[in-house]
């Protein structure tokens, strides 16, 4: 297991597994190019939840991140709302998730949503949330960009009042010998977009002027939508992930 290797493969990924065999040609014809694919399913999750294709774009390259340390980090890792509703949506299309676990990230990555939103649950849950923020600026280099970061799935004044339980030693995680991603790599290849034009963008909650963006495409994530297809949005309260023993089950 190597950390950049895994990174790389991340960062190259295109979403290529929700296209059926079926749908390709077509997909290639409506969106163009080798990342199809991936212009595909941001628009499935910008039509459904009235978000910015731009935003939503941003969003994924972030859930790399957010998948990055799950399955690095050797405890479960929580995301932010907005992280979690690209989750939600990657993990609807479970043929293809199961596939990206297997072709991607060599393991498992499983989801753990919370049960019922006790003090305990949630108490553990923003916990796990302020780890998964300092392990990203140790992994990184930069703190995590406050458009995407900044909401918790559930009650704020939880994550406020909760003491975050820094690690210094991820014994549990076959990548716990490694250093940093952020000493591998320049900072630019880490958090460059693959697409030029989104540098940046969101960074610090700016950017999100226009139809559906700042906080009222984050209230998105607060609220069930359907697309016509039967699927719906996130659940509510927190919700974490862990790859085989990396934290255990909830």
């Amino acid at each position: 297991m190597n950390k950049q290797a895994l990174w790389l493969r991340l960062k190259a990924y295109t979403f290529q597994h929700v296209v059926t065999p079926n749908l390709t040609e077509r997909i290639v014809q409506m969106f163009g190019g080798t990342d199809a694919s991936l212009h595909a399913f941001a628009t499935k999750i910008s039509n459904k939840h009235q978000w910015e294709k731009r935003s939503v774009l941003r969003a994924m390259e972030e859930y790399k991140k957010f998948v990055y340390l799950g399955v690095t980090q050797g405890f479960q890792v929580t995301p932010s709302s907005v992280i979690d509703m690209i989750w939600h949506e990657h993990i609807l299309f479970s043929k293809a998730y199961r596939e990206f676990c297997e072709e991607v990230l060599l393991q498992p990555f499983d989801h753990y949503p919370e049960l019922v939103p006790i003090q305990d649950e949630t108490g553990r849950f923003s916990a796990q949330y302020l780890d998964t923020l300092i392990a990203y600026k140790l992994e990184f280099g930069i703190d995590p960009p406050e458009a995407f970061w900044g909401r918790p799935k559930f009650d704020e004044q939880a994550t406020t009042a909760s003491t975050s339980r820094k690690k210094e030693n991820y014994s549990d995680s076959v990548y716990s010998s490694e250093g940093p991603l952020v000493s591998s790599f320049e900072p630019a290849e880490i958090h460059s977009s693959n697409f030029s034009e989104f540098n940046g963008y969101g960074e610090g909650g700016e950017g999100f002027d226009g139809g559906g963006a700042h906080d009222s495409w984050l209230d998105a994530s607060d609220t069930d939508s359907s697309d016509g297809g039967g699927d719906s949005g996130s659940d509510s309260g927190g919700c974490s992930g862990g790859c085989g023993g990396c934290g255990g089950g909830d």
